[in-house]
């Protein structure tokens, strides 16, 4: 099953897929939601979009969504001064990110926008979701 996917991951991302590769896929997900005139927290369905991380250096990373051409992250592994690199990588800026660990193999994404902005509409609903990663070697 995984050369199945590791194949199928060198056709869609072409030479990236031979050098660091993760699949992360979806656990656990929760938030805030504009219900009946005031924000709840709830738990929201398992099972959303799965995430493949490619590096072809082991320093700068793309996140993409399976099935999608353009990457959620573009994001950058800090380099430490022994000249490994760091154990943990968080891409990502105001408002939405990832924060994902090598070490563990597990990933948070996180949205924030909706309750700040009281966008009372109950589509813009921040979220916490967290997941984990497999290594992909064809």
């Amino acid at each position: 099953m995984k050369l199945l996917i590791a194949s199928a991951l060198y056709l869609i991302l072409g030479n990236n897929a031979l050098a660091d590769t993760l699949l992360c896929v979806e656990e656990a997900a929760g938030g805030l939601k504009f219900v009946e005139g005031t924000w709840k927290g709830v738990v929201f369905k398992t099972g959303g979009p799965q995430f493949v991380v490619t590096s072809s250096d082991k320093k700068s990373y793309e996140i993409k969504k399976v099935g999608q051409q353009y990457p959620t992250h573009r994001c950058e592994r800090l380099k430490l001064p022994d000249g490994s690199f760091a154990s943990q990588m968080t891409c990502g800026g105001l408002g939405y990110g990832l924060i994902l660990s090598f070490d563990k193999l597990r990933y948070v994404e996180v949205y924030t926008l909706g309750y700040i902005d009281e966008d009372q509409s109950g589509d813009n609903t921040p979220s916490v979701t967290g997941g984990k990663c497999t290594a992909i070697n064809p």
